[in-house]
């Protein structure tokens, strides 16, 4: 803010670690008669997410004002959320869920958590920018992650001339219970700000009780996601059928495939009758790993994963399909049954052409409903998991595709994977779901599959 190299300052880190204090601090640096920040004519801005969060905002100021005896601050509750007016400037206080696309201009504009603003605030958030231009302002956000798209693009400019980020997250795949997890993401439980016996309450509630899960990896953990998300499977559910005791390859094989493009992932998911399942995953050359890991949100998690052998670098732009499948092919038997989505049907059968394979392959489509193969694949998933019906080894790349795996209902509550709002690496759970649902639909006129017990 003082620095005049510096146009955009993001920082990004979990709830509770004393942002509204930190906004305050800011905003009266430059309102206090004796403020370091005191200009003549200072014109700011705070937009908040909704009334309640100004109007907290707006009672931390005034405690602050109190309890420093800081002389001609006057905090009003009018035009509400508020006003804060000084000798030499003014504060207009704003709720995103009541604020039009109009901002008046300002040297600097405060938005508080801006990772939980949704698309349709864009005329907004452009305002903002719009605001400060009119007077050579800065721009500063302050938030979680969440999934707000302008938020994302915001921290994607990271390393560009005068964009500064500060980021405190937790790895995507970390289990919840890992105390250096939480601190990657509070920065305030170092200096007693935050309280670890409540992240370590908050982390045995989200692993004992997953429909919370999504709320804590939001706002505790600081990871790219709603806090409100349904996800199709919790990571913590998932390492449940994590083994080193896999069974063998045996009976029939069903491979679910998901086809990605220059931004998704390419994925493929094996399960045996005997409740075996094999992964793979694949991504292109460029962009390269690191640069890919971090436009996912997911940091150096894809090198590490190539380093670990459970990703592998194949095709250029996008993934080379065919040479993909011919790896996969070639570890499973010839008489798999193969799942695939039917709007990639042209695609998967031009890369069977090519490599002379003849397997039987099953259309699935994504759609959700009470007779929809998205929502059938997806309960099966589900229930493999919940039952423990499937083992595998340990799957770094399937955490980080559960993580950000979000369910769409339909009106009677139907669930399927929702690709919309998800991040690009969900292919794997897509795949792994179709395998999934195909085992189920071959074995509703069979035996009940294996349960394995922990």
């Amino acid at each position: 803010m003082c620095d005049d190299q510096v146009r955009e300052a993001w920082l990004t880190c979990a709830r509770k670690n004393g942002k509204s204090g930190l906004i305050a601090a800011v905003i009266l640096g430059f309102l206090a008669p004796d403020g370091p920040l005191r200009r003549e004519n200072w014109r700011g801005l705070v937009v908040s997410m909704t009334g309640a969060l100004a109007g907290e905002l707006r009672r931390q100021v005034e405690e602050i004002v109190a309890a420093s005896s800081i002389q001609c601050v006057e905090v009003r509750r009018s035009p509400a959320p508020g006003r804060l007016v000084g000798i030499s400037g003014t504060v207009d206080i704003l709720a995103a869920d009541k604020a039009s696309g109009h901002a008046a201009g300002a040297d600097l504009a405060i938005i508080d958590e801006a990772g939980l603003l949704p698309e349709r605030r864009r005329p907004l958030w452009d305002a903002i920018s719009t605001a400060v231009s009119g007077r050579d302002g800065r721009i500063v956000g302050i938030s979680v992650l969440g999934d707000g798209p302008m938020f994302r693009e915001a921290l994607d400019r990271d390393g560009e001339p005068g964009i500064y980020v500060r980021r405190y997250e937790a790895p995507a795949d970390c289990d919840l219970s890992d105390p250096a997890a939480w601190a990657a993401a509070n920065p305030g439980l170092a200096d007693g700000i935050k309280s670890p016996g409540y992240m370590e309450h908050k982390a045995r509630e989200a692993v004992s009780n997953p429909a919370s899960a999504a709320g804590f990896r939001s706002l505790d953990l600081n990871q790219p996601i709603a806090p409100t998300v349904e996800l199709v499977c919790d990571v913590e559910q998932w390492r449940r059928v994590e083994s080193d005791q896999v069974p063998e390859r045996g009976g029939r094989c069903f491979l679910g495939v998901d086809l990605g493009g220059s931004v998704s992932l390419t994925a493929a998911a094996a399960l045996w009758e005997t409740g075996r399942l094999e992964c793979w995953v694949a991504i292109p050359s460029e962009p390269e790993p690191l640069a890919r890991g971090r436009r996912d949100g997911v940091g150096d998690a894809y090198v590490r994963a190539i380093d670990g052998g459970h990703l592998t670098v194949c095709g250029r732009l996008i993934v080379d399909a065919r040479a993909f499948l011919a790896g996969v092919l070639d570890a499973v038997p010839r008489d798999v049954v193969i799942g695939c989505d039917r709007y990639r049907k042209a695609e998967l059968l031009e890369v069977l052409a090519a490599l002379d394979k003849t397997p039987t392959v099953r259309w699935r489509g994504v759609g959700a409903s009470a007779t929809a193969d998205g929502s059938y694949d997806v309960r099966a998933f589900q229930t493999a998991i919940a039952e423990r019906t499937i083992r595998t080894a340990a799957q770094p790349m399937m955490r980080l595709a559960l993580a950000g795996a979000a369910v769409r209902r339909d009106a009677n509550g139907n669930p399927a994977l929702d690709k919309a709002s998800g991040t690009s690496r969900i292919d794997l759970v897509s795949a792994a779901a179709i395998a999934c649902g195909l085992r189920r639909l071959a074995g509703e006129k069979s035996d009940r599959p294996r349960v394995f017990v922990a």
